[in-house]
């Protein structure tokens, strides 16, 4: 019943404190990760690389079928191609020592190659799946590969700052589908982050190149691209990509949680192949507790021998960037 008193008292959507929140802690993301962009790379990859790749595979349980039925063919290519593109990926970068940034071309047009040609499936297969026009799907990975073909380095580069964007664009498709009164507020949200990025690049632009005397600072400059870059100070280039991968984290540890339930951690029961009639619980089980084990493991290796464990869970980080085409695909 509404009371007398509350009658003209302005209200507070919750798409409101979304818009609020998530600008607050983006400006001050911006000025800590600028002011100390290699501290907050290692304090944010030790406190949370392994445990947002947990809630992604917590998240992407709850959307994998018991039973795939028409879909049959299009995880038996997604599987494939997360398999295979993977183990490449291994090999290659064990064998050159990160060989995105090795001089070795051929290899790398050849895995960037066989990753759109992949993705070029995925989006073909769906398309099968729906009655709506997947046809510009085909000019689009011509195009990419085209692009792969021109400049393979900066192709590779590419990925590694479009990648944390992966995240934003599943919350958007999954507000969509399940708080749809915060998709306006959201887009607003979207549109803050280059203002931001901009902002970073305009406060931090005449600093100096970080230090670069251990192989610890030059990894982490050398993954934002201080080598591909060098007329930009890599200041700003590894503050650009903390900042993106800080709202990366941020996104699968506590947005998609709040706007599906589903992907909340222990509510097992929205898990298909753990609570069906027809899935896996004990393997599911057995999973999730190596999966949790890992995350330990990560958090051990980090604080015994940190740039080792960063070079190792970097490598094999691959599989779960893989892993979100074919789910993203799915959902469009």
């Amino acid at each position: 019943m509404l009371r007398a008193e509350d009658i003209g008292r302005p209200t507070v959507s919750s798409a409101t404190v979304l818009v609020f929140a998530f600008v607050s802690c983006c400006a001050l993301a911006a000025v800590v990760i600028g002011s100390f962009p290699l501290q907050l790379s290692i304090v944010t990859i030790f406190l949370f690389a392994g445990v947002h790749n947990l809630m992604e595979f917590r998240y992407f349980a709850a959307r994998m079928p018991v039973r795939w039925g028409k879909s049959r063919v299009f995880y038996s290519v997604a599987i494939a191609g997360v398999v295979a593109l993977t183990s490449a990926y291994l090999a290659l970068y064990f064998a050159n020592d990160n060989w995105l940034w090795d001089s070795g071309v051929y290899l790398s047009l050849a895995w960037n190659t066989s990753f759109i040609a992949w993705i070029g499936a995925l989006f073909y297969l769906r398309g099968k799946q729906t009655s709506r026009d997947w046809g510009w799907a085909v000019p689009l990975v011509l195009f990419l590969a085209a692009a792969a073909w021109a400049s393979p380095q900066y192709w590779s580069l590419s990925l590694v700052y479009l990648h944390p964007l992966i995240a934003m664009w599943f919350l958007e498709r999954q507000i969509r589908r399940t708080k749809r009164e915060w998709l306006r507020a959201y887009h607003v949200c979207l549109a803050s982050i280059p203002v931001f990025v901009i902002l970073i690049w305009l406060a931090f632009a005449g600093r100096a190149n970080l230090p670069d005397e251990t192989r610890l600072f030059w990894r982490i400059a050398q993954h934002a691209g201080s080598e591909m870059l060098p007329g930009i100070s890599n200041h700003i280039l590894v503050a650009t990509h903390v900042f993106l991968e800080s709202i990366h984290y941020f996104v699968w540890l506590l947005l998609i949680p709040l706007v599906d339930r589903r992907a909340i951690p222990w509510r097992l029961n929205d898990v298909p192949m753990f609570s069906s009639a027809n899935g896996i619980p004990k393997i599911f089980a057995a999973f999730l507790v190596l999966s949790v084990g890992i995350v330990f493991l990560l958090w051990f290796g980090f604080a015994v021998d940190y740039t080792t464990t960063r070079d190792i869970y970097f490598a094999f980080a691959i599989g779960h960037v893989l892993a979100e085409f074919p789910f993203l695909i799915k959902m469009l």
